[in-house]
């Protein structure tokens, strides 16, 4: 089988599934990435409704948060690199989600952020 590298690593990399009929594993394509709901329309207009890249930060939010499955969780480059959000816009926009009472932020120094979102005035689950 051949291997391609993987970009986000820079190995090589094979996906394989088992093939029920042969009973043989088999290389598989890499599933497209996409954005588990329900997402609450009126959340997306709130920060749509703040200025700069924040709902660009809220949709790598919620693709985050139905990843962790509604538990908190650290905003990755790799979340920010898909939605093309600079570093520094990121952090302004996790700030003004934060000031909008969409989401809660715990900052610990030297690592990324851990979030919760915010739904009708609780953390989301």
């Amino acid at each position: 089988m051949v291997t391609t590298p993987d970009p986000d690593r820079g190995v090589p990399v094979k996906r394989l599934q088992l093939d029920a009929t042969t009973g043989k594993l088999v290389e598989s394509p890499k599933a497209a990435l996409f954005l588990r709901g329900p997402i609450p329309l009126a959340w997306l207009g709130s920060a749509a409704a703040l200025p700069g890249k924040t709902l660009h930060v809220g949709i790598a939010l919620w693709w985050l948060h139905g990843m962790a499955k509604g538990k908190p969780f650290k905003l990755t480059q790799k979340a920010l690199q898909t939605l093309k959000v600079e570093r520094d816009a990121a952090s302004a926009a996790l700030v003004r989600l934060e000031q909008a009472e969409l989401i809660r932020v715990v900052r610990n120094a030297g690592q990324r952020p851990m979030v919760s979102m915010v739904v009708g005035g609780a953390s989301c689950k």
